[in-house]
């Protein structure tokens, strides 16, 4: 059996595709919400002069992001996986598709190791803070601001990608 012949064997029915693809666009639009959620939340909490509006903002990028940023993050990385090993796309066939798997990847990676932290430190500094006054966020704030710019702007780069299809297929290596 040839190579084409077992990746011919391994695709998704159209009804199944569907069935996979519907989740995948649910769940990674929703990260991208999640994301453009606590980007709204950072941006009142920098700019207010006002302590309540502060604390309140600040406060709830962590009750969102804590619990939901990991499973959803998850769920797309392995559903596109999924999408990837079991369509014409493959997962490193097309350029396009390599290029969201990296980006993926680096997101899923990073939530734990550095946006988490710094949701959890955020809140934990608000919430030590009397609640007649602004809290010294320090520059605690602007990281968890750029976190969201950038973490924004990867997912909006794979939802084009998604879209245009870019580039054509990977070199083959002989």
């Amino acid at each position: 059996m040839t190579t084409t012949e077992r990746a011919a064997t391994r695709r998704l029915t159209p009804a199944a595709r569907k069935l996979l693809l519907l989740p995948h666009i649910v769940v990674s639009v929703g990260w991208l919400g999640l994301n453009v959620g606590n980007l709204t939340l950072a941006i009142t909490g920098l700019t207010t002069d006002d302590p309540g509006t502060q604390h309140a903002a600040l406060g709830a990028m962590y009750l969102i992001g804590g619990p939901l940023l990991i499973p959803v993050s998850l769920l797309a990385l392995v559903s596109g996986v999924l999408l990837g090993m079991y369509t014409k796309w493959g997962l490193v066939r097309y350029r396009w598709v390599l290029v969201k798997l990296l980006l993926t990847v680096i997101a899923v990676v990073l939530i734990p190791l550095s946006l988490l932290p710094g949701l959890r430190e955020l809140s934990a500094l608000v919430a030590a803070t009397p609640a007649d006054r602004l809290a010294d966020t320090g520059p605690l704030a602007l990281d968890m601001l750029a976190a969201g710019i950038v973490s924004t702007s990867m997912y909006v780069t794979n939802a084009v990608l998604s879209v245009l299809k870019p580039w054509g297929r990977t070199r083959r290596v002989a």
